[in-house]
């Protein structure tokens, strides 16, 4: 299913380096995304690389020597370095896998996927001036990616959500929500979305706790 849809908004009037949300248009597919170097894969590495997906999610303690290996083969298949950093993940290992995701841009510097992680361990030290400078001060799928006019409704979610959330952390409430309605109408289902949602709108505890700490 392929659906278009338009997000709009304008830049964050606290920073003139900030090139926020624009006018732009683009498709929004729930079809995969393949690009040229992934099509040319032998099929065995593709179903490899498909198995793995879930094993670094369900089993990441026996993932983790696997994707090694094939990371060694495949230094430009930029979706193993996410599932390592994911496996490592899971294993409690955080400084392990922000490694993998510094070195996932490296290798693969468009990868949005090791930006949107990078990302996250920003907002989790609260770096948050890092975050501009991740995205090059583009806060719009189609300004990071001129080139592009389809992406997947996951990379979609996933960078909506985090600059979502950077915004909600810097205090311009208004550029969080406007990603937030936006993701409520197309994907409020996903686990970002709600993230997002929770943070604008949070229980009666979380605001009374707020409000006793002023955190």
């Amino acid at each position: 299913m392929t659906k278009k849809k338009i997000i709009s908004g304008k830049p964050d009037p606290s920073s003139d380096s900030l090139k926020a949300v624009y006018l732009t248009r683009y498709e929004i597919t729930e079809e995969p995304i393949q690009d040229h170097y992934y099509r040319r894969l032998p099929e065995h590495v593709k179903d490899a690389v498909e198995r793995l997906h879930y094993a670094s999610q369900t089993k990441p303690r026996k993932a983790i020597p696997e994707l090694k290996k094939m990371i060694e083969q495949y230094p430009k298949l930029p979706q193993l370095y996410n599932f390592l950093a994911v496996a490592y993940s899971g294993m409690g290992e955080i400084g392990k896998a922000e490694a993998v995701t510094r070195a996932s841009i490296r290798k693969n510097p468009d990868y949005l996927f090791a930006r949107l992680n990078y990302a996250e361990f920003c907002l989790i030290r609260k770096e948050y001036a890092k975050i501009p400078e991740i995205f090059d001060n583009k806060f719009d799928l189609q300004l990071l990616y001129p080139k592009r006019k389809r992406f997947h409704i996951t990379e979609v979610v996933n960078f909506m959500g985090v600059m979502g959330i950077y915004f909600y952390e810097i205090h311009n409430r208004e550029m969080a929500e406007k990603y937030n309605e936006f993701l409520q109408e197309i994907a409020p289902d996903y686990l970002m979305a709600k993230r997002l949602k929770r943070k604008l709108s949070p229980n009666l505890f979380v605001r009374l706790r707020r409000r006793l700490t002023g955190v």
